[in-house]
């Protein structure tokens, strides 16, 4: 018999009035008959309704799910959360995350509030938004907003890593993960929640600090669009109407910011995307300049446009390829149809999807006269060249069109640094001044000259290209803080080597240009310079924009 074990007292006094003396065998017999631990807790909880630990959360998730109207939404209690990160290990427990992977963060403000300087933790999860910008923003339909609960899911298995919607979410949700090629994020444990269960971060929470309420939709809309953010900062709510509540009794929104706000950490660079969007304008401004000069200079163009169309379909096929380097699964690439009705990044891939193979056309034609001659009879025209001059002009309005698409994929974050002024202006600047030079380049090995027109042109669209970039550097000036003025301070700081550079092209490329109209051999120099001053561009273009997120700490990276 092991020490400790207790033996049913009635037993052994039946035992005695039968004998007096208790074997070793009785013992045992008695020991059997005893109930274990285990056998204890089912019988005591057979009866049992409700989950054992319910007690621990009946309180933080309601009593009955959403009706019509009504969605879930996390609320959390400041003056409960001490930052211990409890939750943060639960959600990365329960979901398996990687060692780097946290669906859930803990941030803090800072600042003077009555008057009394106040540090507060804030834990955030997704925020099930109203109208998400995640599902919005995706090209091959990856997220749902479940209709019974609000709760907005990212479907795994439909998810190619474009990471678009990590850039569209103001508050840094959607996480990728290297090794899976996708992105994930919270789903607010539903399934939990479809079965009476609390999730993972509410369940664990020792003070009670976050909890799952039913949210009024009309109600919560209207909040959120008067205006502010739900909490010291984020975001304005006005944008995706998140859910998430935040409530305190001390006045912690008054003066107080970000415990990160003054950091100047540049954001991720995207490298497969700068050499996408540097390459395929350059390549548009090159055909748009000969689709133009073919239209109004056809005799001087005719003996330019073989090399143009070169120049245009190498680079573009580069930039196009580059951009599959940028997606984690490549392979479900073929659905991106799918957000046409809402995405622009849907909208860009399909229409430079068709602009390549209208360019291709073109460059078949200019290159072999028997297809436009072929052509042209097919279609019942008596001149060849009015096939090649409209099939030029069909490709480059799909490029301006294609490039129009790549200004609304950054315009629609709501970043003060990609706003539609800032990004076009940098953009159609590119595809100019990308076109004129492929075009002095051109002129200097065919014809041995670089003609006057071509030139001022070049030299007008650096000068535009200046202008627009040194715009980007005035809100330093400001006395006011604003995203504006931190993305300048990135560029002036943290990326002043980049920066430095990028200013050095511009004089490279001004010289080149110049000495190029009295010597047209420097004219083979201009493209190179400028493709080089673009790529340094575009990469201060990914990593001076201010990464939108929730309060977070110093040294807190979000990627």
């Amino acid at each position: 018999m092991r020490a400790g074990d207790r033996i049913d007292t009635s037993v052994i006094s039946d035992l005695l009035d039968t004998n007096s003396e208790i074997t070793l065998i009785d013992q045992l017999l008695t020991e059997q008959r005893t109930l274990t631990a285990v056998e204890r807790f089912s019988q005591k909880h057979e009866d049992a309704t409700a989950p054992i630990q319910s007690k621990y959360y009946q309180d933080l998730i309601p009593i009955r799910k959403p009706s019509t109207g009504e969605q879930y939404g996390f609320e959390v209690d400041l003056d409960k959360c001490t930052g211990c990160k409890a939750c943060v290990v639960a959600c990365h427990s329960l979901n398996g995350l990687k060692e780097e992977e946290s669906w859930r963060d803990i941030g803090a403000i800072r600042g003077i509030a009555d008057g009394v300087a106040e540090q507060q933790t804030v834990t955030s999860a997704c925020h099930h938004c109203l109208d998400p910008a995640c599902l919005s923003g995706c090209p091959v339909g990856a997220y749902e907003k479940m209709p019974d609960t609000g709760v907005v899911r990212h479907l795994d298995d439909q998810c190619i890593g474009c990471q678009y919607c990590s850039l569209k979410c103001p508050y840094d949700v959607p996480k990728y993960d290297k090794s899976l090629g996708i992105v994930r994020k919270c789903d607010m444990c539903h399934e939990r929640l479809a079965e009476g269960e609390a999730p993972a971060c509410v369940q664990s929470c020792p003070s009670g600090a976050i909890s799952i309420q039913l949210i009024n939709v009309e109600e919560k809309k209207a909040e959120a669009t008067q205006g502010g953010s739900m909490i010291a900062g984020a975001f304005r709510s006005d944008y995706t109407l998140p859910t998430t509540n935040f409530r305190t009794k001390r006045k912690l929104t008054s003066g107080m910011e970000s415990a990160d706000e003054m950091d100047l950490t540049p954001a991720h660079g995207h490298s497969p995307l700068v050499w996408m969007l540097m390459l395929t304008q350059v390549a548009v401004g090159v055909s748009v300049i000969d689709g133009l000069g073919r239209l109004f200079a056809p005799e001087h163009f005719e003996s330019l446009s073989q090399v143009l169309t070169v120049i245009a379909v190498v680079l573009g096929n580069i930039g196009l390829g580059s951009s599959l380097l940028h997606l984690g699964s490549p392979l479900g690439a073929w659905r991106v149809f799918l957000g046409l009705k809402t995405s622009w990044l849907s909208r860009e891939i399909v229409i430079f999807g068709a602009w390549m193979p209208a360019l291709m056309l073109y460059a078949s034609l200019v290159w072999f006269p028997v297809c436009s001659n072929f052509l042209a009879s097919a279609l019942q025209l008596e001149i060849p060249t009015t096939v090649i001059t409209l099939s030029a002009l069909a490709a480059a309005g799909l490029g301006i069109l294609s490039v129009f698409c790549s200004i609304m994929v950054y315009v629609d974050t709501k970043r003060d640094f990609w706003t539609m002024k800032r990004t076009a202006g940098r953009f159609f600047g590119s595809m100019l001044l990308g076109g004129f030079s492929g075009l002095i380049f051109t002129e200097g090995l065919i014809n041995g000259e670089v003609a006057a027109t071509t030139g001022v042109a070049f030299l007008a669209a650096l000068l535009f290209k200046v202008f627009v970039e040194a715009c980007l550097l005035v809100p330093v000036r400001s006395k006011e803080w604003s995203y504006s003025k931190k993305s300048a301070l990135i560029q002036l700081r943290s990326l002043r080597s980049i920066l430095k550079l990028r200013w050095t092209s511009f004089a490279a490329a001004l010289i080149c240009g110049v000495v190029s109209l009295y010597m047209p051999s420097i004219a083979l120099l201009v493209l190179p310079t400028i493709l080089l001053g673009e790529w340094l561009e575009r990469r201060i273009f990914f990593q001076a924009v201010v990464t939108l997120k929730m309060p977070g700490e110093l040294n807190q990276s979000s990627h």
